[in-house]
């Protein structure tokens, strides 16, 4: 009948599809298999971090207990950061070496800023690569030569040598405050010294309709005093 072979028709394409995404898998196993025997693709020792992953894995606002993170901030176009990879992947599997056989040491990672602009703004990197150690609640950055074995002597407790400044948190680590304070020198405090460099007139004038506003507002919110009772009569 007409319903028996729609079911057998339904039947043999799932099972059709099915055989189809298990031989996919297979392949892509194999394929992983094949690279890692041949050494052609190994694991990566350099952590890689995002805007979604990155308070919650380094805890840098908070300085909490999750380790001492070195962090480079890259862009893949960058020829600096290029040249950088190989070194930066073997002071990754270095420092991972010492962990693993029991020492303290710094986890090494990365970030693509130019997919998070986020974290390119937070922490103000201005050139490629920008190198900078998240330790405690502070943040230092490397301005040496790279090579391995500064970077190594850096992540190894040579950022303490620096003098370190306290990590930057972006508006999502801020607490309410520190936003109402943050948007304070955003709209208004840098404005006004930008408005003040470039057209001293243009600051006064904004001063003085400030001044006129609030006069008004004040008029319109205080209540006016009683007016004074009818003299009584003789």
């Amino acid at each position: 009948c007409v319903f028996g072979r729609m079911m057998r028709s339904y039947v043999v394409g799932g099972a059709l599809l099915a055989l189809l995404c298990l031989s996919h898998v297979a392949l892509a196993d194999e394929s992983v298999d094949i690279a890692t025997a041949d050494g052609e693709e190994k694991k990566s020792a350099v952590k890689v971090l995002d805007v979604s992953n990155f308070e919650r894995l380094t805890q840098a606002a908070s300085g909490a207990t999750t380790g001492d993170w070195f962090v480079e901030f890259y862009a893949p176009w960058c020829g600096h950061c290029k040249t950088l990879e190989p070194m930066w992947e073997e002071v990754a599997e270095k420092m991972l070496d010492k962990r693993q056989s029991g020492e303290r040491s710094a986890i090494i990672a990365k970030v693509d800023v130019t997919a998070n602009t986020y974290l390119l703004t937070r922490f103000k990197v201005a050139g490629f690569p920008t190198l900078i150690m998240f330790s405690q609640g502070m943040q230092y950055q490397f301005k040496g030569e790279r090579d391995v074995e500064k970077l190594l002597d850096f992540a190894m407790g040579g950022f303490k040598e620096v003098t370190g400044i306290e990590v930057m948190k972006g508006i999502n680590e801020m607490n309410p405050v520190e936003k109402l304070q943050h948007y304070w020198k955003v709209a208004l405090h840098d404005d006004m010294k930008q408005i003040w460099r470039l057209h001293k007139a243009a600051f006064f004038l904004f001063v003085a309709v400030a001044f006129v506003l609030g006069v008004l507002i004040g008029r319109m919110t205080v209540p006016r005093a009683p007016a004074s009772s009818s003299k009584k009569n003789n």
